[in-house]
């Protein structure tokens, strides 16, 4: 099972290197279809102060400090990308989950250094302290999703990888699925 996370990361890394994300091909669609009628001037929305249709507006929101939404290079540590992926009562967009394909095209474009203009020089990579596990969904009995890694199976709760501060969580497994209950033990498998 090891050796399939492994791989299993390095095809996703192979796969982020091979198709860069772009701001107005990838990530301002998706932006689009689940953030403007909240968040942008056309709707004369500014929910939260977030306009994403403005993008003197939105760059505002992207900097390399412990304020700012988006952390150019940092997909864990950014705000705008946690909200997306969390289950809480912040969770963006309210009424919708973004596709998994979806939320790896904003990691991405964030990893790379959250620019608006195609082509910019990317980011070094940012070298993690230890190796976090992939993230993966998570159903509970109640039907809502999280997105975070597996760490591992602790009696009977399964500890998961918050992935944008690291933090883990230990969440009972009897409240879990039966698909995300099998998903835990076959990651806990050796």
């Amino acid at each position: 099972m090891l050796l399939l996370r492994h791989t299993l990361l390095v095809s996703l890394l192979s796969a982020a290197t091979a198709s860069a994300a772009d701001f107005k091909k990838d990530i301002q669609p998706i932006l689009e279809k689940n953030c403007y009628e909240c968040h942008s001037l056309k709707t004369g929305k500014k929910k939260a102060g977030f306009v994403f249709d403005d993008l003197e507006t939105f760059k505002l929101d992207i900097a390399d400090n412990d304020v700012a939404q988006i952390r150019p290079g940092k997909p864990a540590e950014s705000h705008f990308l946690e909200i997306m992926v969390n289950d809480g009562k912040n969770h963006m967009p309210p009424k919708d989950q973004l596709s998994t394909t979806d939320i790896k095209k904003i990691t991405e474009w964030i990893t790379e250094g959250a620019s608006f203009v195609s082509g910019a020089p990317k980011m070094a990579p940012v070298v993690a302290k230890k190796s976090l596990p992939p993230i993966m969904s998570w159903t509970n009995t109640e039907g809502k999703t999280i997105k975070a890694g597996f760490v591992r199976l602790d009696g009977d709760n399964v500890v998961l990888r918050m992935p944008l501060n690291a933090s883990e969580l230990a969440y009972p497994l009897a409240k879990l699925s039966e698909a995300s209950q099998k998903l835990a033990r076959d990651c806990a498998a050796p």
